[in-house]
């Protein structure tokens, strides 16, 4: 088979590589950037990697169409026919779907849900994506299922890029997350954060967690805590077998985990022993999802 261009568009990253039978080939870790800058980016990437198709996971609300609808991290866009644009200049296949979906049929079909017919998954970086999986298929609704970031914790919360207030995402996003830390450092709060000064990354609050500053540990606590309200609620809707969560703040590890699965058996009132893990394919969950998509698609 020829290779298969597959790329997992973040608000923070771009990852993209070529797949040939399930197997990852010349991946690249590019910053997003400019969110006018979006589609000659993506066009460069297929280009560079010459796949006979392309698959693409893409942040935010997509339709059928591969239309891009008002992505909250990506400020500028309303409405962009990323799928109808890059077939006219490539004139090869292009299928476009979010993210989190794509992420949640990777780790279905080659990691953490290997054999799980029923399953949820929670990408957690810039923003907070959620893919559900019912019978070994992903899960669409009309379109949108699965924006789990954008349930609302609390109605009087801070307004989230999306326009509502409270979303999950406004708690515990990566942007959220260090700014309550420099929230504490500014409040004067004894804490070894204070020595980063001002460059703060959520990599420094999982480490200085794990070494027991107590400021780090209570944001930790308090991710933990909304994350395992929003599992408890996603599980008694849908009640699956496996609950995987993924992204870059997932590799906060045990710290995290331990907390989620306290507050999830905590809460839920039917199933408490909901089987909660990490993502076993990291970064290559989305691509390897973008390249189930492509070679059912075409």
């Amino acid at each position: 088979m020829n290779p298969i261009t597959c790329i997992d568009v973040g608000g923070t990253f771009i990852k993209a590589g070529n797949v040939v039978n399930g197997k990852v080939r010349h991946e690249i870790k590019i910053e997003t950037g400019e969110p006018g800058m979006l589609t000659r980016t993506l066009l460069q990437i297929i280009v560079e990697l010459g796949g006979e198709a392309v698959g693409i996971g893409m942040a935010g609300l997509v339709d059928a169409d591969g239309t891009i609808s008002s992505p909250p991290n990506f400020p500028g866009i309303e409405s962009l026919p990323l799928k109808e644009i890059l077939q006219e200049e490539l004139n090869i296949p292009v299928f476009v779907d979010n993210d989190a979906n794509m992420a949640a049929l990777g780790e279905h079909r080659y990691g953490a849900g290997r054999g799980i017919k029923n399953l949820i998954m929670l990408t957690l970086g810039t923003g907070v994506g959620g893919g559900i999986i019912i019978n070994d298929k992903i899960y669409h609704g009309r379109g949108y299922a699965g924006e789990v970031g954008h349930i609302t914790i609390d109605p009087n919360g801070p307004l989230c890029l999306c326009g509502n207030y409270g979303c999950l995402e406004s708690y515990i996003g990566a942007d959220r997350i260090t700014e309550r830390a420099r929230e504490y450092v500014r409040m004067g709060v004894e804490t070894r954060l204070r020595s980063y000064a001002g460059k703060i990354t959520p990599e420094i609050i999982e480490d200085e967690a794990y070494k027991g500053d107590h400021v780090a540990m209570d944001i930790v606590a308090e991710m933990a805590k909304f994350l395992g309200i929003a599992i408890s609620n996603y599980c008694a809707i849908l009640d699956p077998e496996r609950v995987i969560i993924g992204g870059g703040l997932s590799k906060m590890g045990d710290i995290l985990l331990s907390g989620v699965k306290r507050e999830v058996a905590r809460r839920l009132y039917s199933r408490k022993d909901i089987d909660i893990v990490f993502s076993e394919l990291g970064d290559r969950a989305g691509i390897l999802g973008c390249y189930e998509m492509v070679i059912h698609s075409i």
